[in-house]
């Protein structure tokens, strides 16, 4: 079952580009908003290309005093070497464990995170979330910043 709108956001403690290094919720939202990406894994195009654009409007989300971070299943080290190479400089998060995706309601019937985002406001509560009709699909970044908009405004 999805996290809903109006619900806290699980919180959660995870790995980004090394097993020794962890973010949780709290740690990221850091009481503003967070946009929360899930995302199927590291080096397939469409995730490439989309954690790309995130990452060359980090200044549109940084001017709504928004953190972003994004979760897959892939380990840290894989993290680690996808955000060198893509230029990646926003926390990349691993659910190796799939216990994240499967609290947020996001895990794919194949094991791998839907290709989702969550807004969620300096309270921990979710105020805005899609989740994509298939993994090809990319969210519209204009829609991930208007969800912003409307969160940070209420």
């Amino acid at each position: 079952m999805a996290v809903e709108v109006g619900q806290r956001a699980p919180e959660f403690r995870l790995p980004t580009d090394d097993w020794e290094k962890e973010a949780s919720l709290g740690e990221l939202a850091q009481g503003g908003p967070l946009v929360l990406f899930f995302y199927p894994g590291d080096w397939s195009s469409v995730c490439s290309d989309q954690l790309s654009v995130v990452q060359g409007e980090m200044g549109r989300f940084a001017d709504r005093g928004a953190a972003v971070a994004a979760v897959s299943v892939d380990s840290p080290w894989s993290h680690k070497a996808f955000a060198r190479e893509r230029g990646i400089e926003f926390p990349l998060l691993s659910d190796f464990g799939r216990e994240v995706v499967e609290r947020y309601g996001v895990k794919h019937e194949q094991g791998f995170p839907e290709r989702a985002y969550f807004v969620i406001d300096g309270g921990g509560i979710v105020r805005a979330r899609r989740i994509e009709s298939s993994p090809k699909d990319q969210p519209d970044l204009d829609a991930v910043l208007a969800d912003l908009d409307n969160a940070v405004s209420e």
